[in-house]
């Protein structure tokens, strides 16, 4: 059973999304909170860990933004789904910086939800094309990097790291142990200069390195 948590200042909202994500057969909602200071009290405390948290951003007392800064600076092992009406570029960088897995609009359908939750249990990730796009121009405008000098498997895997395989699947693909496809992967993250796999495709896809 996949563990969700919620924070939304939005009561009859929030309501409404934990009983539909508790009719899924792989979720469960463990707790709902409404403003951010109480989201950093329940993630402070180990045992309440979701593996997966629908986070809003404007929330009283403290925002998404803080509470997604926090989580990254304490180094919480939850994944976080960002869940807003917000669509402002420097606030979608922002939680991208900070980590988070994915990031939807409220205005997206009850089926786009659960694929999001489904792609962010198995992958790790899930952002819609649009939102992608929003990241990549954004990418693009600020990119001073030079094109960093890739070895041929690490060119190899930054294409593979473009479809919605595994870890694992890409290894097997590969012919690699998924120790080495992790070295491979540590070193791309390391010589484009972000933390996570989609902030490694978008630098990438914003260098014309990639097709996203």
């Amino acid at each position: 059973m996949i563990t969700v948590a919620l924070a939304d200042d939005h009561k009859i909202f929030c309501d409404s999304l934990v009983a539909l994500i508790n009719d899924l057969d792989d979720f469960e909602v463990i707790w709902t909170v409404h403003d951010g200071a109480e989201a950093i009290e329940k993630l402070s405390v180990d045992e309440n860990l979701p593996q997966i948290l629908l986070l809003d951003i404007n929330m009283p007392v403290k925002d998404g933004l803080e509470v997604a800064r926090w989580m990254d600076e304490n180094k919480k092992p939850v994944n976080v789904l960002v869940l807003t009406m917000e669509e402002d570029d420097t606030n979608i960088i922002r939680m991208l910086q900070y980590g988070v897995k994915g990031y939807l609009l409220k205005s997206v359908s009850a089926d786009e939800l659960f694929h999001a939750l489904h792609s962010v249990a198995k992958y790790g990730f899930y952002y819609t094309p649009e939102i992608t796009r929003q990241i990549g121009k954004q990418i693009g405008r600020k990119a001073k990097d030079q094109i960093p000098e890739l070895k041929e498997r690490e060119k190899e895997l930054l294409q593979h790291l473009c479809s919605d395989m595994s870890y694992s699947e890409i290894a097997q693909k590969m012919f690699l142990s998924e120790s080495t496809v992790d070295t491979y992967r540590a070193s791309l993250f390391e010589k484009f200069n972000v933390r996570n796999r989609i902030g490694l495709l978008l630098k990438a896809n914003s260098l014309g390195l990639v097709k996203l």
